[in-house]
């Protein structure tokens, strides 16, 4: 038999398993079953074992709509082959000598505590590690819409295999269930490992994907945004420290903020309505026996762009708590850097900019959700806090954060004097009803003790 005879067999199991496919086939040679004789394999019982392997491989996606183990598999295995980056024992001290010193730095400038964890170097693998299970909470709620829509379709597609084939698969309705979450998890790791090599630390734009009591850096991806700036490794790697200090701090310390912007993201994603022509246009040109075709298999552009207005108040909200995060960052930031970093106004309008257009991350985000996440109001939220400091201090700009109806809504941001105005009326209003009791109470204990001595 023709050599791309025997090749294709392969060729589908990478299009079906995509980098898991190797275990795949080792597991096969394990069990006597050469996969590149594949195309003279006549045998019934040869042909039941391999789609048998291939079930159970498909099968591994464990509870849930997406198998997170291809999901680690493909983010690991893109970093090793295209992104591998070594810690050493050198950067690992710069980087854990950062965030203690800037933690001292933020004392300074914060009320919020610190993380009482320890300071962490992180490879990208670690960063993929680490940020896993938080980034799973986040889209799952949005693979089981994919799942479900994709199956819907697909599921008349199955219908038409071969008898002798559709028996060897077993169930369709299993085996497609298991399919898509295996694609989902190649696109999610995909996905997972474009942030593990853009992101600096643990609350890039604001999501905070580490779960605990630290903060963490990933040291190359900080050298390599230095080297293409002509400013100081030092002060770059110091200036991003703070800033992961900082954020670290609000997410401990704060205990509704984690929640509550996760929380949001499900709302959001649970309520995504998935463009059907374009689930059926790729289900009708799916041809199970041509490996390519299933390999051009693309979820991210799925998304209906009509939102529901639950979605859009979602989606508001979000965005809101997402600028009044990296807008008190920035700004808690600025003042703990500024006697110490000389480019530190260059770097805070680099940043600004970044998050504003450019944020690698903001992509990625963007085609698995449908939507970019980013702090629409950056700059506004910024000047808030700033103002908030100069009229409440430290403490009192910190104490906003204790309850979410203490925050200053969208509107508040770009009009800052009615929200402190309203504030201090607000003060003086209670102060008044205050001393007006406690002369009530003066002016009775008086009338009692004047009837008393009457008496």
């Amino acid at each position: 038999m023709a050599e791309h005879d025997n090749e294709q067999w392969e060729e589908m199991l990478r299009a079906i398993m995509g980098d898991a496919a190797d275990e795949v086939i080792r597991s096969m040679k394990d069990s006597g079953i050469d996969p590149s004789a594949m195309g003279m394999m006549v045998s019934p019982d040869q042909m039941h074992a391999v789609t048998s392997q291939l079930k159970a491989m498909l099968g591994s996606s464990g509870e849930g709509p997406v198998n997170w183990k291809i999901a680690e598999e493909v983010a690991r295995d893109t970093i090793i082959r295209s992104h591998m980056d070594n810690l050493t024992a050198a950067d690992g001290d710069k980087i854990r000598s950062a965030l203690s010193v800037a933690s001292l730095w933020l004392d300074a400038v914060t009320d919020i505590d610190p993380t009482t964890g320890p300071n962490l170097a992180w490879t990208r693998l670690d960063w993929v590690a680490h940020s896993l299970p938080t980034f799973r909470k986040l889209l799952d709620p949005l693979g089981t819409n994919i799942n479900r829509a994709f199956g819907d379709v697909m599921r008349q597609q199955l219908q038409q295999l071969p008898p002798e084939m559709a028996g060897m698969m077993g169930d369709p309705s299993n085996l497609l269930t298991n399919m898509v979450s295996s694609f989902l998890g190649m696109q999610y790791g995909t996905a997972l490992a474009q942030l593990a090599v853009s992101s600096f630390g643990t609350a890039d734009i604001g999501l905070p994907l580490l779960e605990g009591s630290s903060a963490a850096l990933v040291s190359s991806n900080i050298a390599d945004f230095a080297s293409d700036l002509e400013i100081s490794d030092d002060d770059v790697r110091m200036y991003i420290a703070v800033r992961e200090a900082a954020a670290a701090r609000l997410f401990t310390s704060i205990p509704w903020l984690r929640p509550r912007i996760i929380d949001t993201i499900g709302e959001y994603a649970r309520g995504i309505e998935i463009d059907m022509s374009s689930i059926e246009e790729q289900a009708r040109s799916l041809d199970f026996a041509n490996p390519e075709a299933m390999q051009e298999l693309d979820f991210s552009g799925v998304f209906s762009l009509e939102q529901s207005e639950s979605q859009k108040d979602a989606l508001a909200r979000l965005e809101h708590l997402l600028s009044l995060i990296d807008g008190w960052v920035s700004a808690v930031s600025a003042r703990a850097v500024l006697a110490y970093i000389p480019s530190a106004a260059a770097l805070r309008e680099m940043f600004a900019r970044r998050n504003a257009t450019s944020h690698p991350a903001k992509a990625v985000w963007g085609s698995q959700l449908g939507v970019e996440l980013a702090p629409r109001d950056l700059r506004a939220a910024v000047t808030f806090w700033e103002r908030a400091t100069a009229e409440r201090g430290d403490q009192g700009r910190d104490q906003l954060w204790s309850h979410p109806d203490l925050l200053p809504s969208a509107d508040d941001l770009h009009n800052p004097d009615g929200f402190f105005s309203a504030e201090s009326a607000a003060i003086e209003d209670e102060l008044d009803s205050f001393l007006a009791e406690l002369f009530d109470d003066a002016d009775g204990g008086d009338d009692t003790s004047s009837q008393q001595h009457d008496d």
